[in-house]
């Protein structure tokens, strides 16, 4: 229950559907297009290189609800540098409810500069709670095996 005594659930909260990584993706209306998703390591020729990538979803949120906080963070592993992209989704813009329920499609163009190789991650909060990690590799081309 919330302070003034509704009672709040899980059901009634925005929620991550599915994320991914990709080389490409735009929203067009509601739906979504990927190229090269799924992605989990990356080969550059040389370092410092720059990587544009994308970071592509769907959420789920109750039918006519309020808008919400979307913030993903882009960066190496340990937290220490990244980059930070934050919007705002309204479930009232949606189209095509269901259940009460509406998905909304999303994506983002992370422009990094890549310094070094290693492990990448891309998280994804949803109302200020972080709710999925997506890992990636970095390497060097002439490092990575067939």
């Amino acid at each position: 229950m919330d302070m003034i005594g509704r009672m709040t659930t899980l059901e009634n909260l925005p929620e991550l559907d599915y994320a991914f990584l990709a080389e490409f993706a735009r929203v067009e209306g509601d739906s979504l297009t990927a190229v090269g998703a799924s992605f989990t390591r990356v080969a550059l020729p040389s370092l410092p290189a720059p990587l544009t990538l994308h970071v592509a979803g769907r959420i789920r949120a109750r039918e006519g609800g309020a808008p919400f906080p979307v913030k993903i963070r882009v960066g190496n592993d340990d937290g220490s540098s990244g980059l930070v992209l934050e919007t705002t989704m309204n479930p009232k813009q949606a189209v095509n409810p269901y259940e009460g329920k509406v998905g909304l499609v999303f994506t983002a163009e992370v422009p990094l500069k890549i310094d070094s190789a290693g492990r990448y991650r891309a998280e994804i909060f949803i109302n200020n709670a972080l709710v999925r990690k997506l890992y990636f590799s970095v390497d060097i081309l002439e490092n990575v095996g067939g």
